[in-house]
C-alpha cells in the first residue's frame, strides 16, 4: 500500500479555503484524511486510513476518530466553501447554470456500537439490514459533480432515546428524510447569483422540499409516482409519469 507522507504539491489550491477555516492544528490531519479517502479502494475503515498515512509521527487510530468525531472544526461549511472555491476555478460566472441534485444512499454498518444505525431496507442490495441512510447533495457545473451538502438521518427511536453528547452539543432531533433535503436547498448558494436548478427523484417530489424550492427562487424538476393522478388544465388525466418543472 503506497504511504502518503509528504503534503502535495497540487493540493496547494484545493486546500487553500480548507486551511483557512480548519486551521493549522487540524489541517495536518485533514488532508492526508482527504488524500487517503481519495486514493483507497474498497473498504475504507480507520485502519486501512491509519496505514496510509503513516509519516513517522504515529497517529493511531484514535486520534483519526477523535479527529472527525470529536475536534471542533464546522465540517458542513468547510465542504460548502470548498464546493464555492472549486465553482470559482472552474469559471464561474454570474447567470451560469448550475444543477443542484438532491438524492440519498443507504450505507450497510457491521459496528455494534454506532449511533443512528437502524435496521433498514437496502435497495442495492435487496435485503434488510443494520445501516445508516445518507442524504446529499451535489452539485453539476459544466460537467463536473461537486459534493456539496451531506446529512446523516437519525429515526425516532435514536433521537428519544439517551445520546452521548460532548461538552456543548445539543441532542439530535428527529427530522424527516425530505425536511433534511429542504434545508440542503435552502443552503445552495453558488459564489454569485446564477440560475440554479434542482434535481430529484419521486421520492422528494413533496411540499417541504417544493416550498424550499420555491423559497429561493429556485425551479425544480422532479419525477412523480406513476400511480398518481394530475388535472392539466382542469380536465382530469390519468398519467403514469410526470416532470413537474417549475419557474421555467
Amino acid at each position: 500500500m503506497p504511504r502518503i507522507g509528504k503534503y502535495p504539491f497540487f493540493g496547494k489550491r484545493f486546500f487553500r479555503q480548507a486551511r483557512k477555516l480548519i486551521g493549522s492544528c487540524h489541517f495536518a490531519h485533514f488532508w492526508r484524511l482527504v488524500m487517503a479517502i481519495a486514493a483507497l479502494h474498497g473498504r475504507r475503515s480507520l485502519s486501512r486510513l491509519r496505514e496510509a498515512i503513516q509519516d513517522g509521527e504515529g497517529r493511531t487510530r484514535q486520534a483519526i476518530s477523535h479527529f472527525l468525531t470529536h475536534a471542533e472544526w464546522d465540517a458542513p461549511e468547510l465542504l460548502r466553501q470548498t464546493a464555492q472555491d472549486t465553482l470559482r476555478q472552474l469559471g464561474w460566472r454570474a447567470g451560469d447554470t448550475l444543477y443542484a441534485i438532491l438524492d440519498d444512499t443507504q450505507k450497510r454498518k457491521r459496528g455494534k456500537r454506532m449511533d443512528a444505525v437502524c435496521r433498514l431496507f437496502l435497495h442495492a442490495e435487496k435485503v434488510y439490514a443494520k445501516g445508516h441512510t445518507i442524504a446529499g447533495c451535489a452539485l453539476v457545473y459544466r460537467g463536473v459533480v461537486i459534493p456539496y451538502a451531506v446529512r446523516l438521518w437519525a429515526n425516532k427511536a435514536f433521537c428519544a432515546g439517551p445520546q452521548k453528547l460532548s461538552p456543548g452539543e445539543s441532542p439530535v432531533k428527529f427530522r424527516k428524510l425530505t425536511e433534511l433535503a429542504a434545508d440542503m436547498v435552502g443552503e445552495v448558494s453558488p459564489p454569485s447569483p446564477g440560475n440554479v436548478i434542482v434535481l430529484f427523484d419521486s421520492y422528494y417530489l413533496c411540499p417541504s422540499v417544493i416550498r424550499a424550492c420555491e423559497a429561493k427562487g429556485f425551479p425544480f424538476v422532479g419525477v412523480a409516482k406513476k400511480n398518481r393522478n394530475f388535472f392539466p388544465d382542469g380536465r382530469p388525466r390519468e398519467t403514469t409519469i410526470w416532470l413537474a418543472v417549475r419557474g421555467s
